[in-house]
C-alpha cells in the first residue's frame, strides 16, 4: 500500500494536471467560437462555386474535359487530400480520418496517392505500407485561402499526369459530440453529378467562349475553394475533438483527486489510530 506521502505527491500531480486540462478545455472553446464563424463566412461562396461549377459539367458539350470524366485506365490512380492536425489532444480525431482513408482504399482497391496535410497523418501513414505522394503544409489553426491554393496547386498538376479520382478526407462537423470522417469526390465531376441530391436546381448560364474553357478556368477555384472549406471545418472539428476530450480528461481527473484524497484521509486515519493504540498500550504497561 502507498505511503501518505506518496498519495500526497501524486494527488498533487493530477491536481496539476487538471488545471492544465481544465485551460486548454477553455482556450479549445474560444477557438472554436472563431472556427465556426469562419466557417459560416465561407459556407455561401462555396456553396454558390459547387453549384456553378456542377451546373457547367451538365452540358453534353463538356463530356471530353478530363474535369468531368477522365479516361478509363486499366489500372486506376485514386488522389486523397488527407486534413489532419499538428496536436494531440483531440481523442480520436484523427485516427479516425486516417482509418476513413484505409476503409476507402481496401474497398475500392485502386493506387492510392496520398497528400497528407498536418503532422499527425504523416506519423500515421509512415508505419502504413501506403503511397505517400507528398506531405504538403501543415495546417494553420484558423487556415488562409493561400494555403488552400498551394496545396491546390500541387495537387492539380498531379491530377492532370497521373490521377484518375480526386478525393479529400477531412472530418465534417454536425455537432460538438457529433463529428463525422467523411471523404468527398472533388475530380471528375462525374463522381459527384452522379448523386443528384449534391447539387442544386440547374442554372440559366451563357459561356464565352464555351463551356469547357470556363471549366478549365474554374477547375483551379473549384478545387481551392473545396480544400479551404474543408481545412476550416476540419479545424473546427478539431477544436470540438480537442475541447470535449480535454472536459472528459478534467473530469476524470477530479474524479481521480477525489479517490486520492479519500485514500489519504484512510492512511491518515490509520496511521492515528495506531498510534493513539501504542500510546495507550505503553500507558497501560506502566500502571
Amino acid at each position: 500500500m502507498p505511503s501518505v506521502k506518496a498519495i500526497k505527491q501524486r494527488r498533487n500531480v493530477v491536481s496539476n494536471m487538471k488545471q492544465a486540462m481544465k485551460a486548454m478545455n477553455l482556450v479549445a472553446t474560444a477557438k472554436l467560437r472563431k472556427a465556426r464563424e469562419h466557417m459560416m463566412s465561407i459556407s455561401a461562396f462555396l456553396e454558390s462555386t459547387d453549384n456553378i461549377m456542377l451546373d457547367a459539367a451538365k452540358s453534353s458539350a463538356t463530356i471530353d474535359s478530363i474535369y468531368v470524366k477522365k479516361t478509363e485506365q486499366a489500372h486506376k490512380t485514386t488522389g486523397y487530400i488527407v486534413l489532419t492536425s499538428d496536436r494531440g489532444k483531440c481523442g480520436s480525431y484523427n485516427i479516425n480520418v486516417c482509418k476513413a482513408v484505409i476503409d476507402h482504399v481496401s474497398s475500392n482497391g485502386k493506387n492510392a496517392l496520398l497528400f497528407l496535410v498536418g503532422s499527425r497523418g504523416m506519423e500515421f501513414f509512415a508505419t502504413q505500407s501506403m503511397n505517400i505522394h507528398k506531405s504538403l503544409d501543415s495546417m494553420s489553426e484558423i487556415p488562409t485561402y493561400e494555403e488552400a491554393e498551394t496545396i491546390g496547386n500541387h495537387v492539380l498538376e498531379d491530377y492532370h499526369k497521373e490521377i484518375d479520382e480526386l478525393f479529400i478526407v477531412y472530418t465534417q462537423y454536425h455537432t460538438v459530440l457529433n463529428l463525422e470522417p467523411v471523404i468527398k469526390p472533388i475530380f471528375p465531376l462525374n463522381l459527384r453529378i452522379e448523386n443528384e441530391s449534391e447539387y442544386l436546381e440547374p442554372l440559366e448560364m451563357e459561356y464565352d467562349p464555351d463551356v469547357n474553357n470556363f471549366l478549365d478556368y474554374m477547375a483551379p477555384m473549384y478545387l481551392n475553394t473545396h480544400i479551404y472549406g474543408s481545412m476550416l471545418e476540419a479545424s473546427l472539428c478539431e477544436q470540438a475533438a480537442r475541447m470535449v476530450a480535454t472536459d472528459i480528461a478534467t473530469n476524470n481527473a477530479q474524479e481521480l483527486i477525489e479517490n486520492l484524497t479519500l485514500q489519504f484521509n484512510r492512511q491518515r486515519q490509520g496511521i492515528i489510530t495506531q498510534e493513539i493504540t501504542e500510546i495507550v498500550s505503553g500507558a497501560s504497561a506502566l500502571t
